[in-house]
């Protein structure tokens, strides 16, 4: 007698966990296609290097250009070393998954838009990537800049099994930075426990630190990356709003009048 409320609620759930596989075998998709497209958008190294150039001078210029102090703090202390290129390596894709599984449980009603925020803020990083190739710091040793994967853990980007999906001029905007920044946004505007806000901006603030402690960005590709996604998360919703305004209803059965009515 106490478990038929038990099973019945179980088998209620089995659609809603069916649409979430769905759901999620989706995005793995497109995380997959994510690092298909920066893979074959490799190569133009001239033009990256160029580009490196320019956003070094511009640094330079609005006297933004701390990568090499951050890296040599990061450099003197090797447990933070390790910190950030584990934080670097493994929460990029994780954090955004995990918000992801949140909000389509907990706040379901708000899951479109979510989505359709996270894949605007892709859709600008890939087309940047395309049209502004550019070498990270880690890619100009001689002046100074260090690439702590390489040195700690002897990451080789040459390797045929990473070259293949890896676009190493992938650095305009930092989608690090730009997933952490809509993960952060979106638990500020969905959730009301301050314990996840802090976390969220937390873990924002971590990948800024991270991205430039290992190399990997200019200051200006974290900057790039939080306008993208606060950009995102500003017009995406309002967007949705405005398409929902603007479509017709259709009707349901029971709205639509009968024949003799039309007659009549």
């Amino acid at each position: 007698m106490h478990q038929w409320p038990q099973s019945r609620s179980l088998e209620a759930m089995q659609p809603r966990i069916r649409v979430a596989l769905l759901e999620f075998g989706l995005m793995a998709s497109l995380f997959g296609l994510y690092y298909v497209t920066r893979g074959i958008a490799a190569g133009r190294a001239y033009d990256a290097f160029q580009n490196a150039f320019l956003v070094m001078r511009i640094e330079q210029a609005l006297g933004l250009d701390v990568e090499q102090a951050v890296q040599a703090f990061v450099l003197a202390n090797p447990i933070v070393t390790t910190v950030l290129n584990t934080v670097y390596t493994y929460t990029h894709l994780w954090t955004v998954v995990l918000f992801g599984v949140w909000t389509f449980f907990f706040v379901p009603e708000r899951y479109r838009e979510v989505r359709a925020t996270f894949l605007a803020i892709l859709g600008v990083g890939l087309l940047s990537y395309t049209l502004f190739p550019l070498a990270p710091p880690r890619f100009f040793p001689w002046r100074g800049f260090v690439d702590t994967l390489a040195l700690s853990r002897g990451v080789n980007y040459d390797h045929p099994g990473i070259a293949t999906l890896y676009n190493p001029f992938a650095a305009m905007p930092s989608l690090h930075v730009a997933f952490s920044v809509f993960v952060c946004l979106g638990l500020f505007r969905l959730s009301q426990s301050w314990l996840l806000r802090l976390l969220g901006l937390g873990h924002a603030m971590l990948m800024t630190f991270a991205v430039i402690g290992t190399g990997n960005h200019y200051v200006l590709d974290c900057l790039a990356g939080t306008v993208l996604a606060v950009s995102a998360w500003y017009l995406v919703p309002r967007l949705l709003a405005r398409a929902g305004e603007n479509r017709v209803p259709i009707p349901l059965p029971a709205e639509v009048p009968s024949r003799h009515r039309l007659l009549g």
